[in-house]
């Protein structure tokens, strides 16, 4: 698919969400989905070292999830987001916490002249082209600076569905061109592009539609499954490192 064309995909996407009820629908709202969404809040900010002073740039903020959670670190928070829509929805939620930005990863477009310390995003990098996205800002990363990041799972049974049978993919809000990744290919791109890897694992067995009674015994019970082979089928992967240092 043509960029112009992934672009209005997105673009129409994100005022579907914006019009509706965006968060129920990714399922962030429920029990599961607040807890989903802190653990992964809560990677981020630890790889990346997000404190106070930290300049951090979020890809594809939304409407703002992450972006809520990123901003109590105190860190100097930038989220860039395609959609102005969403964008809205997002500086609304955070106020004067994080500078919120409509913009696109994949040409630089909203952040010419920026450096940061860290960069990180939640089920980003299934929306872009990589090979463009690492060349206008990941580009942005001092040496030396930390990135982490959360994505879909293709081996997670669900997710592989969901890119692979039109209308579950249609119900699911999953845009023609979205993709996922294996643990091994997205370590294998990062370093391709000359990043150092700390970590690219398959993680979570914790469903957002999970109900709040079972919350608790299911995420005891992934302590176990991610300690066995079904591992690799975890509904998400998560990557962190750094780019060298100079």
């Amino acid at each position: 698919m043509e960029p112009t064309d992934r672009y209005a995909a997105e673009l129409r996407q994100g005022s579907e969400l914006a019009a509706g009820e965006a968060d129920a629908i990714w399922g962030w709202d429920g029990p599961a989905g607040r807890l989903r969404a802190d653990r992964r809040a809560a990677f981020l900010a630890e790889r990346c070292g997000l404190r106070k002073g930290v300049r951090c740039l979020e890809l594809g903020a939304g409407t703002g999830v992450f972006t809520e959670r990123l901003a109590r670190t105190g860190c100097r928070l930038v989220a860039v987001e395609l959609s102005p829509d969403t964008a809205e929805i997002c500086r609304r939620r955070v106020g004067d916490a994080a500078e919120v930005v409509v913009g696109n990863v994949e040409t630089g477009e909203g952040l010419e002249g920026r450096t940061f310390d860290a960069l990180v995003g939640v089920s980003v990098l299934h929306h872009v082209d990589l090979a463009a996205t690492f060349r206008a800002t990941f580009s942005l990363l001092r040496a030396g600076g930390r990135f982490a990041f959360s994505e879909p799972n293709i081996a997670n049974p669900q997710v592989w569905l969901e890119r692979n049978v039109g209308w579950i993919g249609r119900r699911r809000h999953v845009v023609a061109h979205e993709s996922a990744f294996t643990a091994h290919a997205l370590r294998d791109l990062f370093e391709r592009h000359g990043f150092v890897v700390d970590e690219a694992e398959p993680y979570e067995f914790l469903h957002p539609s999970t109900p709040r009674a079972v919350v608790p015994a299911l995420t005891r019970a992934e302590r176990v499954l991610e300690a066995t082979p079904l591992r690799r089928i975890g509904g998400s992967v998560r990557i962190a490192g750094r780019r060298p240092d100079a």
